[in-house]
């Protein structure tokens, strides 16, 4: 069985962690905050000082991360990734970023004699205490099939879409999907609301229609609920966004759709940064004097 190796335990990794360690893999890890790291190691992982270390103690290296930023720290900073000897290892990356990233990964890390593949995720912390998650990978088949054994610890629906890269792609496209949706949400709820329409009712119609969607299962919910806890923030997804609104720039395609929704999470990123998308509505509200919420008899 191979050593994996894991950086980043946040509310995705931790759980991915586990499960990891459910399947009876050994796993190293490291992480910037203390307390994930002590329950980490509660459930058998073993630390490391930096992901210098962790890389030369492993076969396979997984990392997920949340910004650009903190790619750039672990992969190529002091102490990081690639300061280790990576012949033979295989390095994961499950976190959003640009295509254009995973590019300079695969690049930096086959001149010192490692492997590549970008694997990001969807179906946030749930999915991932679960063992659900879906996985697109963009690589070798070669590496696909090595981290295959891996992968099946911690999702359910595993995809190899094509060359390092195209994982990313698939999973921006899924995120600027997510935001769209739960942009026409809150202006669909907005107007109901204004309109004296139960939302509740609203929401149990369009579950039974062909407006449905995952978004109106996920958010609508929290907003009745006013529960705007970060599972996936604002600042999160309108970073993705705004990569999916530069690749189209890139490929000179136009994406108004997904420009008009960039712009209102940016609002949201400004003013909620930290808390979950759902809280893209209380923009709504603010602007229209509003608030969506179910009724208080139910």
């Amino acid at each position: 069985m191979q050593t994996i190796g894991f950086i980043g335990l946040g509310t995705m990794g931790l759980p991915m962690v586990r499960n990891l360690l459910k399947a009876g893999f050994p796993v190293h890890v490291v992480s910037r905050s203390r307390g994930p790291i002590d329950t980490a190691i509660s459930l058998g992982a073993f630390e490391a000082a930096n992901p210098r270390e962790l890389a030369e103690r492993v076969d396979i290296l997984l990392t997920c991360l949340p910004l650009p930023a903190t790619i750039d720290e672990v992969y190529f900073g002091a102490n990081g990734i690639l300061e280790a000897d990576l012949r033979n290892k295989l390095v994961v990356d499950h976190s959003t970023v640009s295509p254009l990233t995973n590019q300079r990964c695969l690049e930096a890390i086959s001149e010192k004699g490692g492997s590549f593949m970008d694997a990001p995720l969807s179906g946030g912390p749930m999915g991932a205490e679960a063992g659900t998650l879906a996985i697109m990978c963009g690589g070798k088949k070669s590496d696909y099939d090595r981290a295959l054994p891996v992968l099946q610890a911690m999702g359910k629906h595993l995809f190899h879409i094509g060359e390092v890269g195209s994982g990313s792609f698939v999973k921006l496209m899924n995120n600027y999907l997510i935001g769209v949706h739960t942009a026409a949400l809150a202006e669909t709820f907005t107007l109901a609301t204004k309109a004296g329409v139960d939302t509740r009712l609203m929401q149990e119609v369009i579950a039974v229609s062909t407006g449905d969607s995952k978004m109106l299962h996920r958010i609508v919910p929290l907003v009745h609920q006013r529960d705007f806890a970060p599972r996936f923030s604002n600042e999160l997804l309108h970073k993705d966004m705004k990569i999916a609104t530069d690749l189209a720039a890139t490929y000179g395609i136009e994406m108004p759709i997904n420009q008009l929704a960039e712009q209102m999470y940016a609002l949201a990123k400004e003013k909620y940064p930290k808390e979950d998308m759902a809280a893209l509505f209380k923009i709504y509200e603010e602007k229209n004097g509003v608030v969506v919420q179910a009724p208080l008899n139910v």
